[in-house]
């Protein structure tokens, strides 16, 4: 695999991860405001974002494992 293609996918984890804690907790710091039960929605956003990310994060680097093990493998076979 190329470097600029393991860059990338690396790169896309990292807005991933991003994204998917800020979004939910932005969600429920809005609705905190609008309910007025800061923090609770707040921190309930933050943990949905959490489990989110974990799951999704594992998802994608499984991937990119396999693909690096997949590589691998084909240039094992030239040899």
């Amino acid at each position: 695999m190329k470097r600029w293609a393991i860059a990338l996918q690396l790169t896309a984890v990292g807005w991933y991860i991003a994204l998917s804690l800020l979004i939910p907790s932005g969600i429920g710091l809005w609705l905190d405001k609008k309910f007025n039960s800061l923090p609770l929605l707040t921190f309930i956003g933050l943990s949905l974002g959490t489990i989110i990310m974990i799951y999704g994060v594992y998802r994608m680097l499984r991937q990119f494992q396999a693909a690096m093990e997949e590589e691998d493998r084909s240039t094992r076979k030239s040899d």
